[in-house]
């Protein structure tokens, strides 16, 4: 009887609990009447169409940053003699490459289906200079075929990575097959990647390069985005970021003794082992990094100002740095000095 009067009891506390939803439901505000909802083949073809749009500008962005940043990993050869890799300009996809849900639209922009295709080259790249353009079927590389189990497009980018001497590529263009010998160009193994979103901000790590999507929109001009990339291709060929875990690794172990004999130490010494030489990497890496845009031809007349803009978007940063990166005040002042050293002023041609 007990076991009854409690199932009872509990259906009927179901019961009051769905009608209190749907009272609450009831006197929830909704919207007026409202147009008819589009097909949902209009809704699918106008996905399409911006997964299209956003890709292409992705491709754009990420195309702006290699054309600028190859010049600068060339530029930066004397600071990593034991960190190279060959180049030849070859960046390839296929409609697999992409996730799920992109992948109709990548076909549709590029007609790419499950063979290898070339992205468009940079220009004086080898593979441009020896007429490959974007959208060519590769077929082989070094003899070996892509999209086959003698070579898959997943090796491709380490065996062009480790080649030391010319590769011969073939494709198909219009049903026409061509091939060529492409020479490399020796650049620093530094990748410089483009990442989704972002602050306006721009990461080293040692090995490689982060620029988020958002600093390539605020870095308007080449020569600026060139400054960015250009610091902290700096702060790798420096070691900064190795020196930053040294010093890391040396406060946490003054915090663990200081812990051992019994003093509470939360992180203090770690902490200032990071930023104890903070300010001065960056400025180091702000003076090397108009040494590598001179030697790859930039220019630099409106590098300090790029460091002024940024103070006026970004005010709190005028007075105040984080800790670890002086003040847009100091930097454009720092960096105009630099500057004029970098480019005395041409003689007067008369002689005064």
């Amino acid at each position: 009887m007990d076991g009854a009067g409690d199932e009872a009891m509990m259906h009927l506390r179901l019961r009051y609990h769905g009608l209190l939803l749907l009272l609450l439901l009831a006197g929830c505000a909704s919207p007026g009447s409202m147009p008819e909802p589009p097909p949902r083949a209009e809704i699918e073809r106008e996905t399409l169409q911006q997964q299209q749009q956003a890709l292409a500008l992705r491709h754009a962005r990420a195309f702006r940053l290699a054309r600028v940043s190859v010049p600068l990993l060339r530029a930066a050869l004397p600071l990593c003699p034991d960190n190279r890799r060959s180049w030849f300009g070859l960046n390839f996809h296929y409609r697999n490459h992409y996730p799920a849900e992109w992948r109709d639209a990548a076909a549709t922009l590029y007609s790419l289906d499950e063979h290898a295709r070339l992205r468009p080259p940079l220009p004086d790249s080898p593979a441009a200079l020896a007429g490959l353009k974007g959208g060519d079927r590769i077929l082989r590389v070094q003899g070996r075929a892509l999209d086959s189990q003698q070579l898959r497009l997943e090796q491709v980018e380490q065996l062009l990575k480790r080649q030391e001497g010319a590769i011969r590529v073939e494709w198909l263009r219009d049903d026409s097959r061509f091939e060529a010998t492409l020479e490399p160009v020796q650049l620093c193994d530094w990748p410089v990647r483009m990442s989704n979103g972002g602050p306006v901000n721009a990461f080293a790590y040692g090995s490689h390069v982060r620029i988020p999507e958002a600093m390539l929109r605020y870095a308007r001009e080449d020569d600026e985005l060139a400054l960015v990339v250009a610091h902290e291709l700096a702060h790798n060929a420096l070691h900064h970021v190795d020196k930053q875990l040294r010093n890391l690794l040396l406060g946490s172990l003054l915090d663990l003794a200081a812990l051992l004999s019994g003093v509470p130490s939360p992180g203090l010494a770690a902490t200032t082992g990071v930023r104890l030489g903070s300010p001065g990497w960056e400025l180091e890496a702000d003076y090397q990094a108009l040494v590598l845009m001179q030697r790859a031809g930039f220019r630099l007349e409106g590098a300090a100002d790029f460091w002024r803009r940024l103070g006026t978007d970004f005010p709190d940063a005028i007075r105040h740095s984080r800790g670890s990166h002086p003040t847009t005040a100091e930097r454009y002042l720092r960096m105009k000095a630099a500057i004029d050293r970098l480019q005395p002023p041409a003689a007067d041609p008369r002689g005064l």
